[in-house]
């Protein structure tokens, strides 16, 4: 997959330099990985309905001080209401704090150490706060960041973070006016066909929003193009238009 660069100047995460992420992971790997191989006894896992964790991550918000206005996007799930009481606690420093969202979840994928401390439930609760106080001062990431990351840890939801990190950059990319908009052909395109396409999906944006092209190939759609803009998906594939015609050919004759 070959991804558009950011647009020169536009607030869309280079996330948090990758030098910075990495040296982080580096100067805290030791830290990481004994944090990671040092499990607690068998967690007891609560079977507590969503709706009792729904006001922590609101006094989470609220505890912020500054709670600005909730994302244009909704999302009525758990992982939801969490990365809606960050943004919420976001205001004034919403690129920032999505810089640090999307710098942990890169770290996740560069470390399993990393990975293995936010997933396993195990882990001891004060040996994973210390840790993640430790990577995210390496990082400079937010102190709501890490406020946040606390919360989690202490409603035994760190393991959701991924998922939270996702609709965050969904409540982000909406209130920016960012349309994330995917091609899917079965060889690579030129750059001519590329910006063909692009200029054909910004008609169909809404007006003033920013199109991020991503790019990737996929031999089995044949030939055509799949193009998923937003929720949308215009799929024009070779594949698919035989899938049809057969579909069509193999109706009873009326």
């Amino acid at each position: 997959q070959v991804p558009e660069p950011p647009i020169p100047g536009h607030p869309l995460i280079r996330p948090q330099p990758a030098a910075m992420m990495r040296a982080a992971l580096r100067a805290t790997q030791p830290l990481v990985a004994r944090a990671a191989a040092r499990q607690s006894a068998p967690a007891f896992r609560h079977a507590a309905p969503s709706v009792f964790l729904a006001p922590g991550a609101r006094s989470f918000a609220a505890a912020v001080g500054t709670v600005g206005p909730k994302p244009k996007h909704e999302d009525g799930t758990l992982g939801g209401r969490y990365a809606t009481a960050l943004f919420m606690a976001s205001s004034g420093k919403l690129d920032k704090v999505y810089q640090d969202m999307v710098g942990l979840r890169s770290m996740m994928e560069e470390s399993k150490d990393f990975k293995l401390l936010i997933e396993t439930p195990g882990v001891d609760p004060t040996t994973k706060v210390k840790t993640l106080e430790a990577v995210c001062k390496h990082a400079g990431m937010e102190g709501s960041v890490v406020n946040f990351l606390k919360v989690l840890v202490e409603n035994k939801r760190l393991r959701m973070l991924v998922r939270v990190i996702d609709l965050f950059e969904i409540f982000y990319r909406t209130e920016k006016g960012i349309v994330a908009c995917k091609v899917t052909s079965a060889a690579p395109l030129s750059s001519a066909e590329q910006g063909q396409v692009k200029k054909a999906m910004e008609q169909r944006a809404a007006k003033g929003s920013t199109i991020i092209m991503e790019y990737a190939t996929n031999p089995a759609i044949l030939g055509g193009l799949v193009v998923k803009m937003g929720d949308a998906v215009f799929d024009n594939s070779v594949a698919t238009r035989l899938e049809r015609l057969q579909n069509q050919l193999l109706q009873p004759l009326d």
